[in-house]
């Protein structure tokens, strides 16, 4: 069954999309948006969508589980990791945009959530969505010691050879993930903001308010 995108566009125009690469301020966004806006948000569920996927078509939403070789798949190379996040992003919209048409209509949705802009822009609007980024060393200096990442990075420490290393050859495949995205929000003209040290959380959620039309 094809869905028409201008419907979905229709149904979806309360939606707000905080896309981007990671450690560029997606989250702290979104928690002000709730608690200052009154703005739903709805997060992504993973396990839940696995429970109903097809392995076949499906296949990166497969991955990570409990049978994989850790200290493998940490240090894979870059690009195998990089097109995995795509890929992952990708298959996780497919039940994703469902759970986003079963919310309530009369109040806006905030998402914060990292996929490419043409597995998105079907059914949000342009005008709906910004680009977060931030510098190479941010990324570097917290992806993995953010609290919502305490399992990744526990699972690092207990379970490869070299956590260390690991964390910093993984690191490269965030970064190249936060650059691949940035450049395809250019191609596609979506507004983008770097987030910098020297910004504060006031002033970002200020110019993505702007950006909004809040």
């Amino acid at each position: 069954m094809k869905i028409n995108n201008n419907y979905l566009k229709e149904k979806l125009k309360h939606v707000y999309w905080l896309n981007g690469g990671p450690c560029a301020g997606k989250t702290t966004m979104t928690k002000k948006f709730v608690n200052e806006l009154g703005f739903q948000t709805l997060k992504d569920d993973v396990l839940k969508y696995r429970s109903f996927s097809n392995p076949e078509i499906h296949s990166a939403l497969q991955k990570p589980n409990q049978n994989l070789d850790w200290d493998k798949w940490f240090n894979k190379p870059v690009d195998l990791h990089l097109q995995w996040l795509v890929d992952f992003a990708r298959e996780m919209m497919e039940f994703f945009v469902v759970d986003l048409l079963k919310m309530p209509d009369d109040r806006p949705v905030i998402v914060d959530l990292g996929v490419m802009p043409e597995d998105i822009l079907p059914f949000i609007s342009k005008n709906n969505i910004i680009g977060l980024f931030t510098s190479k060393k941010e990324i570097e200096n917290l992806y993995f010691y953010r609290d919502d990442h305490k399992m990744i990075l526990e699972c690092i420490e207990n379970n490869t050879e070299n956590p260390q290393q690991t964390i910093k050859h993984s690191n490269k495949s965030m970064v190249k993930f936060s650059n691949k995205i940035k450049n395809a929000c250019i191609k596609n003209e979506i507004k983008i903001l770097e987030r910098t040290t020297e910004m504060s959380v006031e002033q970002q959620f200020e110019l993505i308010c702007k950006h909004f039309g809040f």
